[in-house]
């Protein structure tokens, strides 16, 4: 198993270090506003907040959400009302029409990996949830999962490849096949990214959502 994570970390800095402008595919860095992203799974769906701070070098100009409704259940362990940065509608390929002749001749791009980067403000970062996945990609009738590790709360760069077997359906937690992970990128889809780490009231700041080919 520790031969596996080797491997795959290897490969993970191997890609990341092919990372360049040219690379991406997609990318949020809230230089100007919240760029539509929202969060999902507080008390109301609501705009993520823009700040217009330089932190450090990985968090400049960034959104956030406070957590305004506290509703976990201490004995059991359990927080019900988990909340996520949701992206707007992210469209990678535009997929033709089939039969035509653009059909015949396209493509597709598939991704390998994103990166984001999170900082929290306030909170208990020893009282972390348990269980929470760290990001989802979600379209109207599918979501697949990668889960989240510990994170204390100081300012991180994220690195998810996006490796089919690393991945879970949302709902029957079975490991997601590569043909599934890519038919998530021929189609329109939302990224959610863990806001809600701890138990109890917390700040969290997310900037530089990126995903790369």
């Amino acid at each position: 198993m520790t031969f596996i994570i080797k491997i795959l970390s290897c490969t993970v800095f191997a890609i990341l270090s092919l990372c360049n402008a040219t690379n991406v595919l997609y990318q949020n860095k809230f230089t100007k506003n919240n760029e539509h992203w929202q969060i999902i799974g507080n008390k109301n769906f609501e705009p993520a907040v823009h700040q217009s701070y330089n932190i450090n070098n990985d968090i400049s100009h960034y959104i956030m959400f406070k957590d305004n409704l506290i509703n976990s259940d201490y004995k059991n362990n359990k927080d019900y009302s988990v909340w996520y940065f949701q992206s707007p509608e992210i469209i990678i390929n535009n997929v033709p029409r089939p039969g035509t002749t653009a059909s015949k001749n396209f493509h597709p791009t598939f991704p390998n990996i994103i990166t984001f980067a999170i900082k929290s403000f306030a909170g208990d970062f020893t009282e972390l949830n348990e269980n929470n996945d760290l990001i989802k990609l979600r379209q109207e009738n599918s979501c697949i999962t990668f889960k989240a590790s510990n994170y204390d709360g100081k300012t991180k760069t994220f690195i998810v490849p996006f490796v089919s077997n690393l991945w879970r359906h949302e709902i029957s937690n079975l490991p997601v096949t590569d043909k599934e992970m890519k038919n998530m990128f021929l189609a329109p889809f939302y990224i959610e990214i863990l806001g809600d780490w701890t138990k109890g009231y917390e700040v969290v700041g997310l900037d530089n959502v990126i995903i790369y080919i």
